[in-house]
């Protein structure tokens, strides 16, 4: 039971990293520091580990493949669009 919800708070953590990532872009339009292939590379890895996960019939790990993937996924397109703005 315990390790259930720990599991489930670990889920939440590592997605809600990536969203405070995405919030400081937003906020500051910085991504110079930013690596495009390091965040494709997260994206690619965790798209198949959602497969993966999905047809292992674990929902927690299907759950933390896709709260990943998503945040991870919009990153790299503010990377792409805000890679020629200047930095405040």
């Amino acid at each position: 039971m315990w390790l259930t919800i720990i599991s489930w708070i670990a889920v939440f953590l590592l997605s809600i990293s990536y969203w405070f990532q995405i919030w400081k872009i937003h906020v500051h339009k910085e991504v110079r520091d930013i690596s495009l292939v390091y965040h494709i590379l997260l994206s690619i890895g965790f798209g198949v580990l959602i497969v993966t996960a999905y047809y292992e019939n674990s929902l927690i790990f299907t759950v933390k493949q896709i709260s990943t993937f998503i945040p991870v996924t919009i990153i790299i397109f503010q990377i792409l669009f805000h890679k020629k703005d200047r930095w405040h």
